[in-house]
């Protein structure tokens, strides 16, 4: 068997094992005209016909290293038409100096996803190689990523595939030294200013010389094992988050606590993490140091927030952890009840504006304003008044009724969001629940024939959330209706 055929065959069997790319797959090719991305264009265009693959080359030119990067891009269209590749090219300007490696990386990743949703592509192919595995591997071991992190490169995450991690950098040359291909080499993967080319320059060649000088495969090997390991547990913590998970949408998931906290921590890293990833759509940027972070709001008292990459927010309020990447669901963590002074005729709290009036009289008539005005008996409260978000175990008595109900039960029949259930201003005593504004009274503090002091409540919402199920009047919940 040819060189070639020989690696086309390890190919085919790798992409096969792993589930890579299958038969018929619509391939995006990152190619930089490098060895590794030319010798991955090469060998694609070889299997096309009998896999039955579409190909699309993709190159995106940094304009970073002036003449040399116009040399990159016009060898990339000379190798593609060459093998009858179709090629598209970008062009990309980053300014200034500072992260350029990370920034770079960004804007490149930025451009292969939009031509993989704009053409309907299924995966984007990269050329990492053995070498860069295990490089990947002691990088992210010096970051202290954990598990994942320490399985180096994966095979297929998402739509981004990596079926060139069996060759050595130095297979890769050899085959295009047998097909008489030509690559260029970038003179920024010799720039010491990179931590990766540190490692690939100066301690991977250290640590083959004094310690192993198989330590690349050794390392390529650890990773599969713990590639392997850290599957199952991805799995198996999927299957929890199914059962945690108690509601998803667009912008926001939402975990029960105590079933969380049920799990293994190193689950949890895992259950986490998936959360972040349906609103960030990668796992991408988030690591062992945003699960400690989470884990110290878990367990505190009252609501908590944490702000995580990209614009992402975990919150914990009551028995619910909930994932954000709207601003506005974050309110409720950073506000503290707040106790009404006696003198006080008007506070603005929890995003609504309250008025405060007592009366010895009641007015002649008695004006409906959909709920957010109520007029309570005024000797039934008992202490300071104080306005709050819900707690564990509150209960009241709905105007109207005689016996108790959960508040999670009355905000359940009111069919409240679980995410607005914490944006409900609730005001109580210092022994019961007075008002769930904006939706009933409390029967204890209803007045009658015999009240002679009364106090008028009036609420104003600073937001107006139209599409939010809290701000949504049903009939029959006006205290004035049922007066």
């Amino acid at each position: 068997m040819s060189l070639i055929n020989e690696y086309l065959r390890r190919l085919v069997e790798y992409s096969t094992k792993e589930r890579i790319v299958c038969k018929g797959d619509k391939l995006l090719l990152a190619v930089s005209a490098g060895a590794d991305s030319t010798a991955m264009l090469y060998l694609y265009s070889r299997l096309r016909h009998s896999q039955n693959y579409s190909l699309l080359a993709v190159h995106i030119n940094h304009q970073l290293r002036a003449e040399a990067s116009e040399q990159d891009e016009a060898q990339i269209k000379q190798i593609c038409m060459q093998l009858n590749v179709p090629l598209i090219i970008r062009r990309i300007e980053l300014e200034g100096e500072r992260d350029l490696e990370n920034r770079a990386r960004k804007a490149r990743f930025e451009v292969f996803y939009r031509i993989l949703e704009s053409y309907r592509f299924d995966k984007i192919l990269l050329a990492h190689h053995k070498s860069d595995l295990a490089e990947t591997v002691l990088l992210n071991m010096f970051r202290g990523s954990g598990l994942s992190g320490m399985a180096g490169i994966k095979p297929l995450q998402g739509v981004i595939a990596h079926p060139m991690l069996i060759f050595s950098p130095e297979e890769l040359k050899a085959i295009l030294r047998d097909k008489d291909i030509p690559w260029r080499e970038d003179a920024s993967n010799s720039d010491p200013r990179f931590t990766r080319n540190r490692i690939r320059n100066e301690l991977m060649p250290h640590l083959a010389e004094v310690y192993n000088p198989q330590i690349r495969d050794k390392l390529a090997d650890s990773a599969a094992i713990l590639w392997q390991s850290e599957q199952y547990i991805l799995d198996k913590a999927m299957r929890r988050f199914k059962k945690i998970c108690l509601e998803s949408s667009g912008n926001r998931i939402i975990l029960s606590i105590p079933d969380l906290l049920k799990a293994a921590p190193i689950e949890r890293f895992y259950l986490l993490r998936n959360a972040y990833r349906l609103l960030h759509g990668t796992t991408q940027d988030f690591f062992q140091s945003n699960l400690s972070e989470i884990e110290s709001i878990l367990c505190a008292q009252g609501s908590k927030y944490i702000s995580l990459p990209h614009g992402i927010y975990a919150v914990k309020r009551y028995q619910e952890l909930l994932f954000s990447n709207v601003s506005e669901d974050i309110r409720v963590a950073e506000v503290e009840d707040l106790i009404i002074e006696s003198e006080r005729s008007r506070v603005v709290h929890m995003d609504h504006r309250f008025s405060f009036k007592y009366l010895k009289v009641l007015p002649a008539e008695i004006e409906e304003m959909d709920g957010y005005k109520v007029i309570l008996d005024a000797d039934k409260i008992v202490g300071k008044i104080r306005i709050r978000s819900r707690r564990d175990g509150d209960r009241f008595i709905p105007f109207g009724m005689n016996g108790f109900k959960k508040l999670k039960d009355f905000f359940i029949d009111e069919k409240v969001a679980k995410y607005d259930r914490d944006t409900i201003p609730i005001f109580a005593d210092e022994e019961k629940i007075l008002w769930v504004c904006p939706f009933r009274l409390d029967n204890r503090v209803r007045y009658d024939e015999s009240s002679s002091r009364f106090l008028s409540i009036e609420a104003e919402s600073l937001i107006k959330k139209s599409n939010r199920a809290a701000s949504r009047k049903k009939r029959g919940t006006n205290e004035f209706d049922e007066l």
